[in-house]
C-alpha cells in the first residue's frame, strides 16, 4: 500500500467521523473522561507514592542487630542505636541478608570523635544501603554523601567547612528534626569518608588521644568511648556498630527473630510492630490499585469492542459496496482501525487537558490534606509528566485500535455479496 493510498483511506476514515458526530463526540467523551481520570490518578498516586515510600522510610529501621551490650533508642517513629563503642564483624551483614523475610541490611558504625576542637559524634553509613539516613535529608549540595551531613539540631551551616580531628571536611546535607536526641546532634558520613579521616589521622603528628574539650559534660553520649576515638587513627574499619534491617512485605517478624538469635553475641531489637506492619502493607495496597486501574481498563476495552462492533456491523452494505467496487480487504481494516485511531486519540488528547485540568484545581486541597495527613506531596519530575502524557496519548489510541480490530478482522472475512445483502442495524 502507498503512502497516498494510506492517506486517502485516512481521509476516508475522518469523513466517517464527521457523519456520525453525535456518536464520535460520545464516544470520544467516555475516553476523554476514562483518560483524564486516569492521568489525574497516575500523577497523585505517584506523588502520594512518593510521599507515603518517604514517610515509611523515616521510620527506620523494622528489626536492629547489635552487639549484646548496647543501647537503642526506641520512639513512635524512628529507631535508632545509640552512641556506643560495642561493635561487630562488618562480614556478618552477609549472614544477615541471606535469612529469610530481610529485605535489606544498612550497616552502621557510631564513632566518637573531635569538630571543632569539641567532642561530636560520627555515624558512618552506606549510602547505597541506606534507608534511614538520607530519607530525612532537607537541604544538600550537589553530591552530599561526599562531605558532612549535619543532624537536625547541629546549627552547622551547607557549604561551611569544619575541622573533624584537624580534616577539613565540607557540610553537604542537613537533615531534619527527628525528635531523637542522638540522631539529632550527630554528624553523619559515609564510610569511603570515614576511612579517610582515619587515614589523615594515622598520617598525621597528632597524639594518640587528643585533650578532650571542656564542654565534653555537654555530650554524654560520647563518654565512655575515648579508645574508639576516630582522631586516634587505630580505628578499625572493619568493625560495624549496628545492622539496620527491613523486612519484605510477606515477612514475619517473629521468623526473622528467631532466625537472627542464633548468631552468636548479637541482640535483636524489634521497632514499632504498627509501623512495620504498615510499611509492608503499602506494597500490598499498591498492587490492589494497580489490578483495580487494569480491571477498568479492561471493562472499557470490552466497552469500546462493543461499540465498534455494531458500528462496523451497520455499515454492512456500506462495506460490501466498497469491497465489489475492488476495496481490498486490508484497506477495509485499515479504514475502520483508522476510524477507531483518531476518536480514542482526540479523546485522550482531551483527557490530558481534563486530567491536568483537575490537577490544577486540586492541587491546593491535594497538598494541604496529604500535609494533614503528615505525608509530603510533591508533583512528579518534568521527565515523568511528559513521560506519562505521552503514554496516555499512546494508550488511548491503542485502546481504539484494540476495541476496532475484532470486529474489523470479522468483516475483513465475509464475502462482499454477503455484506450486501445484509440488511443495515
Amino acid at each position: 500500500m502507498s503512502r497516498n493510498d494510506l492517506w486517502l483511506l485516512v481521509r476516508l476514515a475522518a469523513q466517517n467521523v464527521g457523519r456520525r458526530r453525535l456518536r464520535a463526540i460520545f464516544l470520544g467523551a467516555a475516553v476523554m473522561l476514562g483518560v483524564g481520570i486516569g492521568f489525574a490518578s497516575f500523577v497523585a498516586g505517584w506523588a502520594l507514592w512518593q510521599g507515603m515510600a518517604q514517610s515509611f522510610s523515616r521510620m527506620g529501621a523494622d528489626l536492629l542487630v547489635v552487639p549484646r551490650a548496647t543501647l537503642v533508642n526506641i520512639t513512635a517513629s524512628l529507631l535508632t542505636v545509640q552512641p556506643t563503642d560495642e561493635t561487630l564483624a562488618a562480614e556478618l551483614a552477609q549472614r544477615i541478608a541471606a535469612v529469610p523475610g530481610v529485605a535489606r541490611v544498612a550497616p552502621q558504625r557510631v564513632v566518637p570523635t573531635m569538630v571543632e576542637g569539641i567532642s561530636a559524634t560520627l555515624i558512618a553509613f552506606d549510602p547505597t544501603r541506606d534507608f534511614s539516613v538520607l530519607s530525612w535529608l532537607e537541604a544538600q549540595q550537589a553530591s552530599p554523601v561526599e562531605g558532612l551531613i549535619a543532624g537536625g539540631a547541629l546549627s552547622a551551616r551547607l557549604g561551611e567547612t569544619v575541622s573533624v580531628c584537624g580534616m577539613a571536611m565540607r557540610i553537604s546535607g542537613h537533615l531534619g528534626k527527628t525528635g531523637v536526641g542522638p540522631f539529632d546532634e550527630s554528624y553523619f558520613l559515609s564510610f569511603d569518608a570515614l576511612a579517610e579521616v582515619v587515614s589523615f589521622c594515622r598520617r598525621s603528628d597528632a597524639p594518640a588521644k587528643p585533650a578532650v574539650s571542656a564542654k565534653v559534660d555537654d555530650a554524654p553520649a560520647v563518654r565512655g568511648m575515648g579508645h574508639a576515638d576516630a582522631c586516634s587513627g587505630n580505628l578499625k574499619l572493619d568493625r560495624v556498630s549496628a545492622f539496620l534491617l527491613q523486612l519484605s512485605p510477606a515477612a514475619k517478624v517473629a521468623d526473622v527473630k528467631f532466625a537472627l538469635a542464633q548468631l552468636p553475641d548479637v541482640k535483636i531489637v524489634e521497632g514499632n510492630g504498627v509501623l512495620t506492619s504498615s510499611r509492608q502493607a503499602l506494597n500490598t495496597l499498591l498492587i490492589g490499585m494497580v489490578v483495580f486501574t487494569g480491571l477498568e481498563l479492561t471493562a472499557l476495552l470490552i466497552l469500546l469492542a462493543l461499540l465498534f462492533s455494531a458500528i462496523v456491523q451497520e455499515r454492512y452494505r456500506e462495506v460490501g459496496l466498497l469491497r465489489a467496487m475492488g476495496a481490498k480487504s486490508n484497506q477495509i481494516v485499515t479504514i475502520i482501525l483508522a476510524e477507531a485511531a483518531l476518536i480514542t486519540g482526540l479523546g485522550g488528547l482531551a483527557g490530558l487537558a481534563f486530567g491536568a485540568a483537575v490537577l490544577l484545581t486540586f492541587a491546593r486541597s491535594l497538598g494541604f490534606y496529604f500535609a494533614l495527613l503528615g505525608v509530603p506531596f510533591s508533583w512528579p519530575p518534568a521527565a515523568v509528566l511528559q513521560a506519562g502524557a505521552l503514554l496516555v496519548i499512546t494508550f488511548s489510541v491503542l485502546l481504539g485500535l484494540l476495541g476496532a480490530f475484532v470486529p474489523a478482522w470479522r468483516v475483513r472475512r465475509m464475502a462482499p455479496y454477503a455484506l450486501i445483502q445484509s440488511e443495515a442495524r
